[in-house]
């Protein structure tokens, strides 16, 4: 399990750091086509959080990607940085997304990682301060 933690535990610093400082390349949209979309996911790992949902929305802005992420009813939370590192895209919110993931009234750090499987998404989500990785299935959307 440990093992499974290292390697998102530390793209989350990388990536932290490099939205931080305003680093790495913007993904294009031609480069972000395959993840384009609305994306909901079934949870299905830690226990607590199997079955609850959680959408995630790619689009062309403009000539730019951008993404929100939203887990039930709540607000959605406008993704701060978007890289693609081979087949997988990461989403990462830093503590200036608008709004804020919030936990306890602090906002916090958030890193998905999102990959293609056939007809569905896999998405691993670590959340800063946090040993638990939250994973799920997604399915697209119709437009």
């Amino acid at each position: 399990m440990l093992n499974q933690r290292l390697p998102i535990a530390a793209l989350l610093l990388v990536f932290a750091a490099s939205t931080a400082s305003g680093q790495g390349a913007a993904v294009t949209p031609p480069q972000a086509t395959p993840f384009m979309g609305t994306w909901v996911f079934i949870m299905t790992e830690p226990e607590h959080f199997k079955g609850s949902t959680q959408t995630v929305r790619i689009w062309d802005e403009n000539g730019r990607v951008a993404a929100s992420v939203q887990t039930g009813r709540f607000p959605a939370n406008n993704v701060t940085g978007i890289h693609r590192d081979g087949d997988m895209l990461v989403l990462t919110l830093s503590h200036d997304a608008q709004p804020p993931i919030m936990e306890n009234g602090v906002p916090l750090l958030a890193v998905i990682l999102l990959t293609l499987e056939g007809d569905a998404m896999r998405m691993a989500q670590m959340l800063e301060q946090s040993e638990t990785i939250k994973r799920g299935i997604g399915k697209k959307q119709p437009e």
